[in-house]
């Protein structure tokens, strides 16, 4: 859809912009940069020499300044998108790491963030070395909305074992509120595009944390 093409470049265009200038200055555009981690008690062994170390996913999105910021658990992050005054979705963003052969990210995603049937793939696509989907589930109330952004993010032999990579995943989950009523151009004009803008741009690494053993 050409909408959701100029949103994508218009996000692009931001993050790009706030690698430049920091959050302060491109607070004034029409969207934020937020940067997230796993806690430390996600960390991934190292192996020597560096096995006083353990790793964790940290990755950065880029979201609408429309979407409300609300408290999370740690490693997390949750806003609030308002659809008009009857319909609400709280997003949650979370990160994870795996241990998996290399493969195909499209076909990685396809496989950890399965679809009912096509009619229920609101976004899907690859930007650059990362894959992603935005998945409408079936529900028996209310309305639930998945997406997924995965690649690669390191093939060190002192951390992925032969045969293995270390994959990233940026997952992201929307719920509507109980007694809401969220159409589906809720989700298929608006939310689910919006998801996968953020997931397309998103960027995933992973740092050192000192162990405690």
């Amino acid at each position: 859809m050409p909408r959701t093409l100029f949103a994508r470049s218009a996000i692009l265009g931001v993050a790009l912009t706030l690698a430049a200038i920091g959050v302060a200055q491109a607070a004034t555009n029409r969207y934020l940069a937020y940067s997230f981690a796993e806690p430390a008690s996600a960390g991934l062994d190292v192996k020597p020499p560096l096995d006083e170390f353990d790793i964790v996913a940290s990755g950065r999105i880029v979201v609408s300044t429309d979407w409300q910021r609300l408290s999370a658990k740690a490693g997390q992050l949750r806003f609030l998108s308002s659809r008009g005054t009857n319909c609400r979705y709280r997003v949650t963003f979370s990160l994870r790491k795996r241990l998996a052969p290399a493969s195909d990210p499209a076909q990685y995603v396809a496989a950890a963030l399965p679809a009912a049937s096509r009619a229920y793939v609101l976004d899907s696509g690859a930007h650059g070395s990362r894959a992603f989907a935005v998945v409408r589930r079936k529900t028996s109330q209310g309305v639930r909305v998945d997406g997924l952004s995965s690649g690669v993010i390191t093939r060190r032999s002192d951390i992925a074992p032969a045969g293995q990579v270390l994959w990233g995943d940026i997952r992201v989950t929307a719920t509507s509120r109980p007694g809401d009523e969220c159409h589906s151009g809720t989700y298929r004009e608006a939310l689910g595009p919006q998801m996968g803008d953020v997931l397309a741009n998103g960027k995933m690494n992973f740092r050192f944390v000192k162990t405690a053993r």
